[in-house]
C-alpha cells in the first residue's frame, strides 16, 4: 500500500521594500536565478510612505513589486498604509510568518543574491533545525581568511545582511534592551566580549538604541543570541552582495573599503553539493579571530566619525541659540 505523505510547507522567504525601485528591480532579478526558488513562498512587504518627499519612492518600488509578483509563485504582496519603519516592520513580518511556517528567509531590498544563497539557506535550515544552540543561518561573510573546508562555520555572531531562523529561537527576541544596557554597564567583562574583544563598539551601538537615537532590530537579535549563547552559521563565501552604499540607504551610505568583492567575482562563485557542514557544533574560534581582527581597523573609524557627529550636533545647537 502506498501511504502519501504530507508536502512539506513552502519555506517563507519575507522580502522588505520601501522606496528603492531600483534597488528592489536588482533584489528580484537575483532571486529569480536562485537554485530551488520553487521550494519558496515570497512574501513582499512594502511599508508605508514616512516622509511627503518619499512618496515617488515608494510608488515605485510597489510598481516594481506588481511587476516582479506574477513570476513568483503564489507571491503574498503586503501593501501598509503606515509606516512602520524597518526595524518594526522586520520584526512583525518575521514573527508572524515564523508562527505560521516554523522558519523564514529574510532580505531587504539593496541585496544581490549568488544564485546558491537559497540553496544554502535551505540546506542550513533543514541541518539545524533542531540544535537548540544555533540561532540563525547567516547568507553575508566577511572577507577573512577561511580554510577551504568545510562550507560553513559557526560564530556567536549574528548578521542583517540576507540571513534565516526559526521559530524557537526567533522566541528569544525582544524590544526591551534597558536591561541590556544596564547588564553591560555593570559588568566591563561582558561588555568587552560583547564588543568581539574590543574589535566593534557594539555595546555603544546598543546604547544609542536603548536611549532611543537609533532604531534598530539587528542589535536587539544579536544581543538576546549573545546574551543565551546562540551560535550563527556562516557560509565559508559570502552569498550576498551589498548593494545600499549610497546616499539612498538608510544605514549603509559609508562603504569600507575591503568588505566584500566586486560584484563580477562574487557572481561567478563556484559552490560544490551538497554542502560540507562541519562535525562539531561549536565555534570556530579561529574563524572569530580573523574576524575580529578585520572589523578591529572599522572601530577606529566608527568611533571617529561618531565623534565628529556629536561635534557638529552640538555646534549646530550653539549656532541655533
Amino acid at each position: 500500500m502506498i501511504i502519501d505523505m504530507p508536502e512539506m510547507p513552502a519555506t517563507p522567504i519575507a522580502v522588505f521594500i520601501y522606496n528603492r525601485p531600483q534597488h528592489a528591480r536588482s533584489l528580484f532579478e537575483s532571486l529569480l536565478k536562485c537554485d530551488r526558488l520553487s521550494e519558496c513562498s515570497v512574501h513582499i512587504f512594502c511599508d508605508g510612505t514616512k516622509k511627503p518627499e518619499h512618496l515617488a519612492g515608494v510608488q515605485a518600488a510597489r510598481q516594481v513589486v506588481q511587476e516582479f509578483s506574477p513570476l513568483f509563485v503564489d507571491a503574498v504582496i503586503v501593501e501598509r498604509d503606515q509606516n512602520l519603519g524597518l526595524a518594526h516592520s522586520i520584526v512583525s513580518g518575521v514573527t508572524d510568518l515564523c508562527e505560521k511556517y516554523g522558519r523564514v528567509i529574510v532580505l531587504e531590498d539593496d541585496f544581490i543574491l549568488h544564485p546558491f544563497f537559497l540553496d544554502f539557506m535551505l540546506q542550513s535550515l533543514d541541518r539545524y533545525v533542531n540544535e537548540e544552540d544555533v540561532a540563525q543561518v547567516a547568507g553575508f561573510t566577511f572577507p577573512i581568511r577561511v580554510p577551504q573546508k568545510p562550507d560553513a562555520f559557526l560564530i556567536p555572531l549574528t548578521t542583517s545582511w540576507g540571513w534565516a531562523t526559526w521559530q524557537r529561537a526567533w522566541k528569544l527576541f525582544s524590544w526591551d534592551i534597558e536591561s541590556a544596557a544596564q547588564t553591560l554597564d555593570a559588568d566591563p567583562r561582558l561588555r568587552d566580549r560583547f564588543d568581539l574583544d574590543g574589535a566593534y563598539p557594539y555595546s555603544e551601538m546598543l546604547r544609542h538604541v536603548a536611549v532611543g537615537r537609533v532604531d534598530s532590530w539587528a542589535i536587539r537579535w544579536y544581543w538576546y543570541t549573545f546574551f543565551f549563547d546562540k551560535l550563527t552559521v556562516y557560509p565559508r563565501r559570502s552569498l550576498v552582495w551589498q548593494n545600499g552604499f549610497d546616499q539612498t540607504a538608510t544605514n549603509t551610505t559609508d562603504a569600507r573599503p575591503g568588505v566584500q568583492s566586486n560584484l563580477d567575482d562574487f557572481l561567478q562563485q563556484k559552490w560544490l553539493n551538497p554542502i560540507l557542514f562541519p562535525n562539531a557544533l561549536k565555534s570556530n574560534d579561529i574563524i572569530f579571530d580573523e574576524l575580529k581582527e578585520f572589523l578591529r581597523p572599522m572601530r577606529a573609524s566608527h568611533t571617529l566619525a561618531t565623534r565628529l557627529k556629536n561635534i557638529l550636533k552640538l555646534a549646530l545647537k550653539r549656532l541655533i541659540k
